[in-house]
C-alpha cells in the first residue's frame, strides 16, 4: 500500500502538536481548561493593580471561576459577566467544545445569589446595548480567541464602554492576541505569569 504524501508520520505530527499552544493542544485531546494556580496567581496579582472598589466588566466567564478570583482580591465591588455560553462560539478554544449548557449552570450556582455579579448573557454588544450607562474601571477581555475577535472586543471596550483606568485580558502568547492588543491600545504595562496583561488608560489614578 502507497503511503499519501501528505501523511506525517506519527512522531512528526506528536511534536506538531506539541508545539501547539495550551488551549490547542487541549482541544486535540478533547479536554477542558480550568483554572490553574498559575492562573489564580496571575488573576490575583492583576486585581491587585486595579483601584479599590472597581466596576468591571468581564469578556467571557465561563464558569465563573476567573468572576470569583477578581472578587476575592477585595479590589473588585461589582463585576459583569459576559458570556454567549454557545457551544463552538470561538472555534480556536478548547472551552467551547464542551456542554456549555452544563458550563452555564456551574456559573449560575457560583454566583446566582452574588448581588455583586451581573449575568449578561451575549457578547460586549450585548453589554453595551443593555448597560452602556454604567461607569466601568475596568475591562478585561478573554472572549474570542482570533486576532479579528480580540481587536474587535477591545475595540468596543476603548470606545464605546470607556473604562476610567485599565482595559485587560488573557492569553497574551496566543496567536493574533499580542498583535490585536498592540494595534489597539499599544504595549501592555504588564504581562503576568497566566499570561492575561494590562493596559492604563488613566495614569493619574
Amino acid at each position: 500500500m502507497v503511503k499519501p504524501k501528505w501523511l506525517l508520520p506519527v512522531w512528526r505530527m506528536a511534536r506538531i502538536v506539541k508545539e501547539l499552544p495550551r488551549n490547542v493542544r487541549a482541544m486535540f485531546r478533547g479536554q477542558e481548561l480550568r483554572t490553574t494556580e498559575a492562573g489564580r496567581r496571575g488573576l490575583l496579582n492583576l486585581a491587585r493593580t486595579l483601584p479599590d472598589g472597581s466596576v468591571m466588566v468581564e469578556i467571557g466567564s465561563y464558569r465563573g471561576e476567573s468572576a470569583e478570583i477578581f472578587l476575592s482580591s477585595g479590589r473588585v465591588a461589582r463585576i459583569f459577566c459576559v458570556d454567549p455560553w454557545k457551544r463552538f462560539y470561538d472555534l480556536n478554544d478548547a472551552s467551547a467544545y464542551t456542554d456549555m449548557k452544563e458550563v452555564e449552570l456551574d456559573f449560575d450556582r457560583r454566583h446566582a445569589d452574588d448581588p455583586r455579579v451581573v449575568k449578561v448573557k451575549g457578547t460586549i454588544e450585548t453589554f453595551i446595548e443593555r448597560h452602556g450607562g454604567e461607569v466601568i474601571d475596568f475591562v478585561y477581555v478573554d472572549g474570542c480567541h482570533t486576532y479579528q475577535g480580540a481587536k474587535n472586543d477591545i475595540l468596543k471596550a476603548r470606545d464605546c464602554v470607556r473604562p476610567r483606568f485599565a482595559i485587560g485580558g488573557h492569553d497574551w502568547t496566543w496567536p493574533g492576541i499580542g498583535d490585536a492588543v498592540r494595534e489597539t491600545l499599544g504595549e501592555p504595562d504588564q504581562v503576568f505569569e497566566d499570561t492575561s496583561w494590562v493596559k492604563k488608560l488613566n495614569t493619574d489614578k
